[in-house]
């Protein structure tokens, strides 16, 4: 497929996501329609509950470009709002995380409460002569916030499906990951979130996620040597539900190696044992293994650590990497440390496998930004025509469809079909 300058974003995913127009990963005009089609209708990760544990604390973040403060108000409730105050626009809160009964803007002091009222307004009296009614005045609040295990989502459309609707029959994949905790709390984030850069776009590393076994005996090869990880096999699951989300499961599990094994890998399959002896056969599909959901937030669930991270878009070219380490809250402290350093040895901004996937997806940038590259196409059609559902694959009472083949581009194909649709709206 060659790709048109003039072209409407969505004519450049072929019909089945099998080819993809390289121009999609460059253009100006595409990203400005992905702004306004995906990340402003879709329901976005905003932040783990455990970030905001009191009344009082706040994290800011971002859906799409558009900068975000998340707020726990006084009666307990998650709220958020636009990080921008509403007389000149400057951001409220500058600050990653915090605590603070309110947000007051650093140019000229208005002042707002952690419900968007606005409840100060130095010199109301004098300046507006006391004719200013602060009451009809709030910070923009998205249309709809909802959690699921822990997880805050939120979206700007009022009329987008609820959020059990949007992530549809990938749940019962994230009550696996995320509800088979020992405490009630479920699941915590620990060690902060970490945070960099990479110059790429956006959904390179969502696709990867989704379903891109293929890369992993090339790309981390060294990771393979040093016992960080098995060599790759024949056998997993590469699944994909409706909407776009999907994942991919090696067997025994993702991260195992013979290096720098902890008792976190123990754990693990101590879960495994449990959730085994009630129903034997779900222990295929624990730990859950590498996915995303649509658009840009991806995990990996694997035996020495449990990782979310987001890809949050700053231009066709640009990405911030917000990467979160979360462990099961009944936990003891050593194993939550350990943990935790398998996961900064392996991902992160200087883990192994982290530094392997950077390079590459910037090079991808790099290599196919020019005039020549983008009349062209990337080709998805690996293991097209041999998928088959969940439960007649494998007798497991799931949802969703899988390649015949462990190694496949179906995930990918799912990606691309639901960005064609969302785009052609």
């Amino acid at each position: 497929m060659t790709s048109s300058p003039g072209a409407r974003p969505a004519s450049l995913v072929r019909e089945g996501g099998v080819e993809v127009g390289i121009r999609a990963f460059h253009d100006e005009g595409v990203y400005r329609e992905e702004l306004e089609k995906i990340f402003a209708k879709c329901w976005l990760f905003l932040g783990h509950e455990s970030q905001l544990g009191r009344s009082g604390d706040y994290l800011s973040t971002r859906m799409g470009e558009d900068e975000v403060v998340v707020t726990r108000t006084k009666d307990g409730r998650l709220r958020a709002f636009l990080n921008s105050c509403r007389h000149r626009g400057p951001k409220l809160c500058r600050a990653d995380q915090g605590n603070s009964q309110a947000l007051r803007c650093p140019y000229h002091g208005w002042t707002y409460d952690l419900d968007g009222n606005l409840v100060g307004v130095p010199r109301l009296k004098t300046a507006y002569h006391g004719e200013f009614d602060r009451s009809a005045i709030k910070l923009v609040e998205v249309a709809h916030l909802d959690t699921v295990h822990g997880l805050i989502f939120a979206t700007w459309d009022p009329d987008a499906p609820s959020l059990a609707e949007y992530l549809g029959d990938f749940l019962p994949y994230l009550d696996l990951m995320l509800g088979r905790g020992r405490s009630a709390a479920g699941f915590e984030a620990v060690g902060g979130v970490h945070k960099w850069t990479i110059e790429t776009n956006w959904k390179i590393p969502a696709e990867n996620f989704s379903g891109d076994q293929y890369h992993l005996s090339s790309t981390h090869a060294s990771s393979v040597e040093v016992g960080l990880r098995n060599r790759v096999t024949e056998y997993g699951h590469t699944v994909h539900v409706e909407g776009g989300h999907g994942f991919t499961r090696e067997k025994g599990g993702a991260q195992q190696g013979t290096a720098a094994v902890t008792g976190y890998t123990e754990h693990v399959r101590k879960v495994q044992e449990r959730i085994g002896a009630q129903n034997p056969e779900l222990v295929e599909f624990v730990p859950v293994g590498v996915g995303s959901i649509f658009p840009n937030l991806s995990f990996m669930d694997g035996m020495r650590f449990l990782t979310l991270r987001q890809w949050q878009p700053r231009g066709p070219h640009l990405i911030d990497v917000n990467s979160w380490c979360l462990v099961d809250s009944a936990l003891s402290g050593e194993l939550k440390d350990a943990a935790m350093r398998q996961y900064v040895l392996a991902f992160g901004p200087s883990g192994m496998f982290e530094q392997d996937d950077g390079e590459i997806w910037t090079s991808i940038s790099e290599a196919t930004r020019g005039v020549v590259a983008q009349r062209h196409s990337f080709d998805y059609t690996m293991g097209l025509g041999h998928e088959v559902s969940v439960k007649d694959h494998t007798g497991v009472d799931l949802p969703g469809v899988m390649g015949e083949s462990f190694i496949t581009e179906g995930n990918q194909r799912s990606f691309y079909r639901r960005w064609r649709q969302l785009m052609e709206k």
